[in-house]
């Protein structure tokens, strides 16, 4: 398998975990940016009103809360994650 396939790959997975986790992250918005060496990048977007009725308190969820939900699950398809970055307004 080439690598720019492996790319490919991996940008889906990274992009289903991110779908997945959406409802968890109090209305924020996460798009992929790039992934090198260990290192997944991500614009991070907050967001500006309450949507939708939701049992998670918006105010609350920080961008260190959205790393650790993302680490988790980033860690299963990415081997030697290092570290999750995220761009973008608190």
């Amino acid at each position: 398998m080439g690598i720019a396939k492996m790319d490919r790959e991996l940008n889906e997975k990274v992009k289903n975990i991110l779908h997945r986790i959406k409802p968890s992250l109090g209305g924020a918005a996460l798009r992929l940016k790039n992934i090198s060496e260990g290192v997944v990048t991500l614009e991070y977007l907050r967001p500006l009103s309450n949507p939708s009725p939701c049992h998670m308190d918006r105010i609350r969820i920080t961008k260190d809360i959205v790393v650790e939900i993302l680490e988790d699950d980033l860690k299963k398809v990415i081997p030697g994650l290092k570290k999750v970055v995220l761009l973008g307004e608190e």
